[in-house]
């Protein structure tokens, strides 16, 4: 039996059991199921660490109390022939509920969706910033769309860890690696999307220079086959660590736009973010397509340097 069983997860409200993903919190010892404390960002008992509240078995406030000193059988059985009929029946099937009341006063109640998504809400306005400096309120509104999504990858990412251990760096996203180098685009990571664009582009090299008399089919067979490998490989990565990278590009991005807004303190600073930060159709679609033109036409200089003899 786990020293957490059937103790209370501080967001959810939910009791631990031996089968409970628990995580600690590292300031207070505080336990809580995983997912809740990845999508919280912080620990559900954060408030009272200033208190130097340290976590003993119970939360705030719910700390057991002295029990009164049991009333002797005389004393009952005098009460009650006093007070005929007070008492009793306080056994049996009104005993058991009123132990169930008593534990559902204990524990609270299980929370639903409708609860989670406002406490979800609630959680990306947060402006307290954090280690990175930005806020979750900051990264929501720059995130735009997908925030529900965002939110609880960037929480992992800023989650507090035990000493010596490594911060998560791996969120996974499949659209991210699927629709590369497009959905790069789409969150104006300009760089990624070129690299994954290029990589993309490899694999049309070797029928160009098959057609236009470099090399044998064989090598450039080789090639091909390399760049599809990379292509792959590329886009497993880009699902696994996509995510990260386009949380420290957001980091990044909101550093620059704060410093243009005295700190963020100017009106018009979280416009600013919107406008800078959320995703665009027609960016990704006009930078794809700029891109696809710009390699096109070099290959085709390169096809007619090389026919014309002046490479």
């Amino acid at each position: 039996m786990s020293r957490f069983d059937n103790k209370l997860c501080p967001i959810c409200r939910r009791p631990l059991n031996d089968k409970s993903d628990v995580v600690v919190c590292p300031v207070c010892g505080t336990p809580h199921h995983r997912a809740c404390y990845m999508a919280a960002g912080h620990c559900g008992v954060e408030s009272y660490h200033a208190q130097g509240f340290e976590w003993k078995g119970w939360l705030p406030g719910e700390e057991p109390q002295t029990p009164e000193p049991a009333q002797s059988d005389e004393f009952s059985d005098s009460h009650r022939a006093e007070y005929p009929g007070q008492g009793a029946g306080v056994n049996g099937e009104q005993s058991a509920q009123y132990d169930q009341d008593a534990q559902n006063e204990q524990y609270g109640q299980p929370m639903d969706l409708g609860q989670y998504l406002e406490q979800l809400q609630r959680q990306t306005m947060d402006d307290t910033r954090g280690a990175d400096g930005v806020s979750a309120k900051e990264l929501s509104t720059f995130v735009g769309r997908s925030v529900m999504h965002y939110s609880q990858a960037f929480a992992a990412f800023r989650a507090p860890v035990q000493p010596g251990q490594k911060r998560r760096k791996i969120f996974i996203n499949i659209c991210a690696g699927l629709f590369a180098p497009f959905h790069q685009f789409y969150r104006k990571m300009d760089l990624l999307g070129v690299v994954m664009l290029l990589i993309e582009l490899l694999f049309y090299i070797p029928p160009i220079l098959l057609n236009i008399g470099i090399g044998t089919r064989e090598v450039l067979g080789d090639i091909q086959m390399f760049a599809r490998g990379l292509s792959f490989v590329g886009m497993i990565l880009v699902c696994l660590f996509g995510d990260y990278l386009y949380y420290r590009h957001a980091v990044k991005r909101i550093h620059q736009i704060r410093a243009k807004f005295d700190d963020g303190r100017a009106e018009g600073y979280y416009e600013a973010l919107a406008a800078k930060g959320s995703p665009s159709w027609l960016r990704a679609i006009a930078a794809s397509l700029a891109m696809s033109l710009v390699m096109a036409f070099v290959f085709l200089k390169l096809g007619i340097g090389i026919d014309s003899g002046t490479m």
